[in-house]
């Protein structure tokens, strides 16, 4: 989202998240719709839509406003089209694809209207569109081992820096216990000291039957 052009952050953006996000009342002609036709999609796949959308508002631009409707009052009749392409099709995948492809072609003035979109779409066989899907579920996936094998090396390193603690205060203790040198503070010298005798508080004086 952040790394979209045309997010600056303001109010509008902000307030048209929120509502995407199901932070606020949805606006009746615009996230009302879109949250009802798209709400067999994943959770995380709506977020990623978002990124395609909010950037949209808060322009004064009116082919982004006229944009914006054309990708609401499509999203049915493109879904319509790859469902009957794809009638095995899982109806959160048909959502995915159809929502996407739409707000990739739509949503940003000057790359394709409705009509255009809807020849294009036309066009494509189901072989298309379910290549399309497995590429974009490769990026899914591709992005979760990343995400798994960030999150290994982090617990590797933090695990590592756990056991050098461990370590130092291994060997700390040990120092401690066995040292045979003291700071007198009184003579301001390091001097010898005796280890620790075995037996009773330390006089050397064992029982018989073990301390």
């Amino acid at each position: 989202l952040v790394g979209d052009p045309d997010f600056t952050g303001s109010d509008i953006q902000i307030n048209n998240m929120k509502m995407g996000l199901g932070l606020r009342k949805p606006s009746a002609d615009f996230w009302a719709p879109v949250g009802k036709l798209t709400a067999a999609m994943q959770p995380e796949e709506k977020v990623n839509l978002l990124a395609y959308i909010v950037p949209r508002f808060g322009s004064d631009d009116p082919t982004q406003q006229e944009a914006l409707s054309a990708f609401v009052s499509g999203l049915e009749p493109t879904f319509e089209v790859i469902r009957s392409k794809c009638p095995n099709m899982k109806e959160s995948d048909v959502q995915l694809v159809g929502s996407e492809l739409l707000a990739s072609e739509v949503l940003v003035p000057g790359r394709s209207n409705r009509e255009e979109f809807a020849l294009w779409l036309g066009a494509l066989t189901d072989v298309d569109l379910e290549f399309i899907l497995a590429k974009r579920n490769s990026f899914k996936e591709d992005a979760t081992k990343e995400l798994e094998a960030f999150q290994k090396e982090r617990a590797d390193e933090e695990q590592a820096i756990t056991d050098r603690r461990t370590q130092i205060q291994e060997q700390v203790a040990y120092a401690r216990e066995n040292r045979t040198t003291i700071f007198n503070p009184r003579t301001g010298k390091i001097e010898q000291v005796e280890p620790p005798k075995k037996g009773i508080l330390g006089t050397g004086i064992e029982l018989p039957f073990g301390n």
